[in-house]
């Protein structure tokens, strides 16, 4: 009997491939009985409607991947420190072409970057898990079987247990892109719970917001100390949804706008503000990153207004007793945004796209090329640093960004060099 070998292998294929397709397809029934997947746009979470039979169901949403531009440099004082930093060097190989300064640093990993989840779980157990992109597939689907084994069960409750979210800077970066696709939901659920991590304080800012979105603290915030289990009858979690993307800023930054009853318009004339963002030995919660020749600084910047026809507003947070929808309308009308590294700069993600950010970034000399803020000292460690956290949000805002790199003493305090802001404000 004549072999065709090549046709026994085409018959071997087939029979691999049918049994391929068959395995999905019984897993893909065996989830069905589990689970609800919806996936989509942004208006998925209009459309979703839970199921009483299902055990766990969830929003998923796959966003494109993105590119953060380089910052703008004034000097090459400037574009050879930000060149020699940390940031620049764990990053630069993910610029597509190798070309940093024309395609910019690509943003494209599923689970840290474009995977955004909304899980509802039925009888569902929070374990104390971080609430990041790194959260366990196994502890979103976690239940509890038996009531009496659990401490602490709620009808319903949302997981935003966020590092520091109970702080103002922390509130922006780690629960605002969370909330961004899941605050519909909190007026869907007017009477759940919204347990964050308790902390040293809860800023007035952020208890306002949470109050804008139905929220109120008496009523519906528990401050979670950890360490003890928390079920819910129906457990809705944001927690793997990722920390950066554009889609996720843009849609944050709408939503305060939009609680705090902003009517957004293009009439450009009315953005004049230029804000310059005061930090004081009164106001900075970690102390240093002063500027000691503030005096100067203050009047360079205020004949650089009165030049060019724009408002200067000095602004220390820590005198402001408003609420935080003046606040936010104040930024909202920004032109620019000036100010020493530090958190009250994160009120960039009230102010539009197009506005001018100016972040003076301060270093030690010892360690040239880390911003002060760095947990590490040695410039030759690769690692992370959150020191450019300030700088990923304008860029994730679409606003135009230009770093000012100056020395500290060694008191963390510095002396600005009024010669290269006023060459910076030229270009600007």
């Amino acid at each position: 009997m004549y072999c065709r070998p090549i046709r026994l292998v085409k018959i071997g294929l087939l029979i691999l491939c049918f049994s391929i397709c068959l395995y999905e397809i019984s897993i893909f029934f065996y989830k069905s009985k589990r689970t609800d997947i919806i996936s989509g746009k942004t208006n998925s979470t209009e459309q979703f409607s839970l199921k009483p039979s299902k055990e766990y169901q969830e929003i998923f949403e796959k966003l494109s991947p993105f590119t953060v531009h380089l910052p703008k440099f004034f000097d090459e004082e400037a574009k050879n420190w930000f060149y020699n930093c940390t940031y620049y060097k764990i990053n630069s190989k993910k610029c597509p072409e190798k070309n940093c300064e024309k395609n910019g640093v690509l943003f494209n990993d599923p689970k840290e970057h474009l995977d955004v989840y909304l899980a509802f779980v039925r009888n569902g157990l929070y374990t104390n898990e971080d609430c990041g992109y790194n959260y366990d597939n196994e502890a979103m689907r976690r239940v509890f079987e038996n009531e009496k084994d659990i401490p602490t069960v709620y009808e319903t409750a949302f997981i935003y247990t966020v590092p520091d979210g109970w702080a103002f800077q922390h509130f922006l970066d780690g629960i605002g892109p969370k909330l961004s696709h899941s605050f519909t939901f909190l007026n869907k659920y007017p009477d759940a719970k919204v347990v964050i991590l308790r902390g040293s304080r809860f800023d007035r800012s952020v208890k306002e917001i949470w109050e804008m979105l139905g929220v109120p603290e008496f009523s519906r915030i528990i401050h979670h100390s950890g360490g003890s289990r928390i079920g819910a009858r129906l457990l809705i979690n944001p927690c793997r949804t990722p920390g950066i993307h554009p889609h996720l800023w843009h849609n944050a930054r709408k939503m305060y706008w939009s609680i705090s009853n902003i009517s957004q318009t293009n009439d450009q004339s009315k953005r004049k503000n230029f804000i310059y963002i005061q930090r004081t030995s009164t106001n900075a919660a970690n102390g240093a990153r002063l500027i000691l020749n503030d005096e100067s600084f203050i009047n360079l910047l205020k004949k650089h207004c009165e030049t060019n026809s724009l408002n200067f507003i000095q602004y220390d947070h820590s005198k402001d007793s408003n609420h935080i929808k003046y606040r936010i309308e104040l930024f909202y009308n920004a032109r620019y945004i000036i100010g020493v590294h530090s958190g009250a700069l994160s009120n960039m993600n009230f102010a539009q796209s197009g506005t001018t950010l100016i972040e003076i970034m301060p270093y030690r000399s010892g360690t040239s090329s880390l911003p002060m803020t760095c947990s590490m000292f040695n410039p030759l460690d690769i690692k992370a640093c959150a020191g450019y956290i300030l700088y990923t949000q304008s860029q994730l805002l679409n606003q135009t960004y230009w770093i000012l790199p100056t020395v500290v003493n060694n008191d963390g305090n510095m002396n600005v060099n009024l010669s290269r802001v006023e060459n910076l404000l030229q270009q600007v």
